[in-house]
């Protein structure tokens, strides 16, 4: 196995109900009752804007509701008007019910505004209130760097107790150092860092050091920094290569803290949380540096997330078209117009990277994709050509996850042939990618090809990937095709315990049961599998429902 909405309808009859009732219109407050049910229905709909805009004129008229000051606070938040998410937040803060990430908005605003008292003041506060504390040392090193009051990266180098604290505050002492223009300091520090991982943030806080390196006269540095296979680090090492600016260089408090705070929401996303957080500090991060690429980035992923694909996608018109950021922005804007259920804008929008002359590998892998997703595959696969096409010229050639994207095209477009052959140089690349074998390997038993070498392939994915049901199967599948039945029932019960509602794996237990004598369970297998099974699938699954199975409805 290869591996209008309807929730509005209730609050728009309650709404409808609420603004005809005589007894409503003509009460004092029937503006204020118009406006909090238009803002509570625009909420409910994910628009921010109207939402903040419907809560904000309340809170005008009742100050002291602090039920309509949070609302306004997180909608003016997600809405990107921080001036009225300051307004309510200091009607919040005056009545004690101010939450945790207000405190960083308010720090946020003296720091724009060389407030440097305010600002000590501010995280005087988040120290007390603890929840934000172990931000304390960063901010009161840029605080005193903004300052200039000297004691920046001693603050940062003090004996803490406290885990969070010390996964950040290597990488701002690297960026403070380099603010100071002490380049080799800068980059030594950087470079102690023992885990520099992969995601979108610390991607921004690297090339922030190259940028600065570069500015401080260590091109060379700058470019060894900037090595490795992620997409942005290439991009900027490829502009960096051929002499041109590389913009996020940290040079002021704001910036400095936008990134950390950029960090900060990144790994409160990460947690899946059901919050408004990540997105609250996000925008703060954007608010400190407007020009944020990486802040603009994570904003619009959680924006569209919350299902506001079209406030989202205009902040990543914003993101600098000739910076290192121009292919994840393209990315980003793809999946959040498939996400919002448009993939003919989305593959209008891929169609579109290909054509400009810094097209890129992943810009024809991403309309590959889109041709896929449309199950336009012989397009798909034609897409997928001229991304190995481009990656074969470069140094590290094209991998294993493009021939397998170019073969499963060929497969679902029914050309064996240059399935088979983009297949097997994906299996060459990636020996141990489970992934891979599993794909080749079932394919073969489609196929009823080398069915030797098809079932070691299988055993050799489950080997490396035992957990995954779907390779479980194949191998469940490739018993029962070679006539080993007791092993291939074994197999596909555990596949389909661990997946009970997946048809391919129901149908393929039921043949093996019906093969071991075990009728009555076959049937049950099939009807599970029938629940969610569509098109030819179902017609078959029906057949074998109706006289058992027999060569022509059996499983392919």
């Amino acid at each position: 196995m290869f591996a209008t909405s309807t929730s509005l309808v209730a609050p728009a009859l309650i709404a409808a109900s609420l603004l005809s009732s005589p007894a409503v219109a003509n009460r004092p407050d029937a503006e204020a009752m118009a406006h909090y049910v238009r803002a509570r229905l625009a909420d409910n709909a994910g628009e921010p804007i109207a939402a903040a805009s419907g809560y904000a004129a309340l809170l005008v008229a009742d100050p002291g509701d602090l039920t309509m000051a949070l609302r306004t606070y997180r909608g003016a938040l997600a809405a990107g008007d921080s001036a009225l998410a300051l307004d309510a937040a200091r009607i919040l803060d005056a009545r004690g019910a101010l939450p945790a990430d207000g405190r960083l908005m308010f720090f946020a605003e003296a720091l724009s505004a060389g407030d440097w008292s305010g600002a000590r003041a501010a995280i005087a506060t988040m120290e007390k209130e603890e929840t934000f504390a172990f931000l304390a040392p960063m901010l009161r090193a840029w605080t005193n760097f903004g300052a200039g009051d000297g004691a920046t990266t001693d603050l940062l180098r003090a004996r803490t107790t406290s885990a969070l604290t010390s996964a950040y505050r290597g990488e701002q002492e690297a960026l403070l150092l380099l603010a100071q223009r002490k380049a080799d300091e800068g980059a030594t520090s950087y470079r102690a860092l023992t885990a520099i991982g992969g995601g979108a943030s610390e991607v921004a806080i690297r090339i922030a050091v190259a940028g600065r390196l570069t500015k401080l006269g260590e091109r060379r540095t700058a470019l060894d920094l900037l090595n490795g296979n992620d997409p942005t680090l290439k991009a900027a090492r490829a502009l960096l290569a051929n002499h041109k600016k590389l913009p996020g260089g940290v040079t002021s408090p704001a910036k400095g803290v936008s990134l950390l705070f950029a960090r900060l929401a990144e790994d409160i996303g990460r947690q899946d949380l059901p919050t408004p957080i990540g997105l609250s500090i996000a925008r703060i991060a954007l608010t400190l540096d407007p020009k944020s690429d990486v802040a603009l980035l994570l904003v619009a992923e959680m924006i569209a997330a919350k299902g506001n694909a079209e406030i989202a996608l205009p902040l990543l018109d914003r993101i600098n078209p000739k910076g290192p950021w121009t292919a994840a922005a393209r990315d980003t804007r793809v999946q959040i117009l498939v996400d919002a259920g448009e993939p003919q804008r989305a593959l209008e929008t891929a169609t579109a990277a290909t054509l400009g002359r810094d097209a890129t590998v992943g810009d024809f892998t991403r309309l590959g994709e889109r041709y896929a997703e449309l199950k336009r595959h012989g397009e798909a696969a034609a897409a997928y050509d001229q991304a190995l096409a481009m990656a074969e010229k470069t140094e590290d050639g094209a991998g294993w996850a493009l021939w397998l994207l170019k073969g499963s095209a060929h497969y679902e477009a029914g050309d064996w042939p240059q399935a088979k052959a983009a297949l097997t140089r994906a299996a060459e690349l990636g020996p141990e990618q489970a992934v891979v074998l599993n794909y080749l390997g079932y394919a073969k038993l489609e196929y009823r090809e080398d069915l030797e070498e098809a079932e070691r392939l299988i055993r050799r994915a489950s080997e490396l990937a035992p957990q995954d049901p779907a390779i479980t199967d194949s191998l469940g599948w490739a018993y029962f095709i070679r006539g080993n039945i007791p092993k291939a029932v074994e197999a596909l019960e555990r596949a389909a315990a661990a997946v009970p509602d997946e048809p391919t794996i129901n149908e393929h237990l039921g043949d093996a049961y019906w093969a071991a004598g075990r009728r009555i369970e076959a049937r049950y297998a099939w009807t599970a599998a029938n629940v969610n099974a569509d098109g030819h699938v179902a017609e078959r699954i029906k057949a074998k429902l109706d006289i058992g199975l027999k060569p022509e409805n059996a499983a392919p």
